[in-house]
């Protein structure tokens, strides 16, 4: 099982070397590390399908994630899910009285 001090790794040869190579490009270089993370974030963020996002969302709402996992996972979609989620609700307590005729 992962633990939190453990490491990301893969073999990607081909993406060091281009990564070496903008980082000479640029004067004070490029922060590899930073990269790699907000890269594996929207990838994590492309990956899941909409029912996964409200599943994660639903493990927030719970306690099962930490704001910091949910924001990583779901990112914006976290503001959006939480506005849906509050719309629906106040359109559930609306008054339908007479809205329905026969």
């Amino acid at each position: 099982m992962a633990t939190n001090n453990d490491k990301i790794q893969f073999r990607g040869e081909s993406e060091k070397e281009a990564t070496q190579i903008v980082d000479q490009m640029r004067l004070g270089g490029i922060n590899i590390s930073e990269l790699a993370r907000q890269g594996l974030q929207e990838k994590l963020r492309e990956v899941l399908s909409d029912e996964e996002k409200i599943t994660l969302h639903q493990r927030y709402k719970q306690g099962e994630l930490s704001e910091d996992v949910a924001e990583i996972l779901l990112g914006d979609a976290l503001g959006e899910i939480e506005r849906e989620r509050e719309a629906f609700e106040e359109a559930a307590e609306l008054d339908t009285t007479g809205v329905f005729q026969k």
